[in-house]
């Protein structure tokens, strides 16, 4: 079995660490800051059902299942996924860790970190594409999440 993936980036949104831990409390906007990603609905205790369809060249893939926050704290929040893409039989699991710096002229800086593990038939093909479009993908989400805090810098 292969290692996991791993993306990491470092960014700022223009507002204050107070600000910005707020949003990262909020999972369904959190995750709707995701290109391709949807929530689908809360279950118990924090877990939210969710989908993420990527699309690499002619393939693409969707996976479905739960996404909760797995630990929570001043500067930092640690968000725990996984979810089984049903037409190839992959699964995968997800950890991203957010951790706010101090806040300065830039805003706040926050230091994204995620790690993904696949297994599967398809699983090579998920860890390549996750390779590829993972860093888009990440520039994204802090493009949407600088938006959602009033960010227009």
């Amino acid at each position: 079995m292969a290692g996991p993936v791993t993306l990491t980036d470092r960014f700022h949104i223009g507002a204050d660490a107070v600000r910005v831990r707020s949003l990262l409390d909020d999972v369904p906007g959190v995750i709707g800051c995701i290109p391709g990603a949807t929530v689908k609905g809360e279950g118990q205790a924090g877990v939210y059902d969710a989908a993420i369809g990527v699309q690499y060249a002619e393939t693409g893939v969707r996976f479905e299942g739960t996404v909760r926050i797995a630990e929570s704290g001043d500067d930092r929040v640690t968000v725990r996924a996984e979810g089984r893409d049903r037409v190839g039989a992959v699964r995968a699991e997800g950890v991203i860790r957010l951790t706010l710096g101090a806040a300065g002229e830039a805003g706040t800086p926050v230091d994204l970190a995620a790690e993904f593990t696949f297994s599967g038939v398809l699983a090579p093909l998920a860890r390549s594409a996750t390779k590829i479009v993972g860093p888009q993908l990440l520039r994204s989400f802090a493009a949407c999440l600088a938006a959602r805090a009033g960010d227009r810098g």
